[in-house]
C-alpha cells in the first residue's frame, strides 16, 4: 500500500533564503535525520543515501521535476531501492516569514530484506517529517542559512 505523507510550518526567513538552502539537497543532511548523503549526479538528478535499521544504508536515484521559486520543487525516484516522489512549496506568509509545505508519497516497498530495512524507515513518515521541518526551521530562524558558504555543504 503507498503511503502519502503531508506537513506544513512556518518559518521567519524570507522566503528567497529558504527556497535556496533547501533547493541545494546535499544540505539535507543537517536537518532531515534520516538522510546521510546527497550527491548532485547531473543537472536534475541526485544521489540518496538513507539511514535505515540496524545499521542499514538504503540508496536511490532522484531526478528533480520541478525547480521553481514561485511554485517550488518537485521530485521522482528514478531508480533504487525505494521509490517516492513529492513536493516542497514555498509560500511568503508575510515579509520574512515563510510557509514550507511538504508532500511525500512512498510506494509500496520491495520484498526481502531490503524491503524490510525500508518499512523500518517508513515506518512513522509523519513523525520523521514534522522532526525534519522542525530541525530545518532552527537552522532557518537561527541565520544559518545567509552567504554563499551556508549553501554549500561541509566536506
Amino acid at each position: 500500500m503507498s503511503q502519502r505523507v503531508q506537513e506544513s510550518l512556518e518559518v521567519q526567513a524570507p522566503v528567497e533564503d529558504v527556497f535556496r538552502y533547501w533547493s541545494n539537497f546535499e544540505n539535507f543532511p543537517n536537518f532531515m535525520s534520516n538522510v546521510e548523503e546527497v550527491r548532485m549526479t547531473g543537472g536534475d538528478t541526485s544521489h540518496w543515501k538513507v539511514k535505515g535499521p540496524l545499521g542499514k544504508t538504503v540508496q536511490f536515484e532522484a531526478k528533480t521535476t520541478q525547480m521553481d521559486a514561485g511554485r517550488g520543487i518537485g521530485w521522482n525516484t528514478i531508480e533504487g531501492e525505494v521509490m517516492t516522489s513529492g513536493e516542497a512549496r514555498f509560500e511568503e506568509v508575510t515579509p520574512g516569514r515563510t510557509r514550507v509545505d511538504v508532500t511525500m508519497n512512498y510506494s509500496d516497498p520491495p520484498g526481502g530484506a531490503v524491503g524490510e530495512a525500508v518499512a523500518n524507515v517508513l515506518s512513522n513518515p509523519e513523525r520523521n517529517l514534522r522532526e525534519d521541518l522542525q530541525n530545518f526551521a532552527k537552522i532557518v530562524e537561527r541565520g544559518e542559512l545567509g552567504g554563499p558558504d551556508a549553501q554549500t555543504p561541509s566536506r
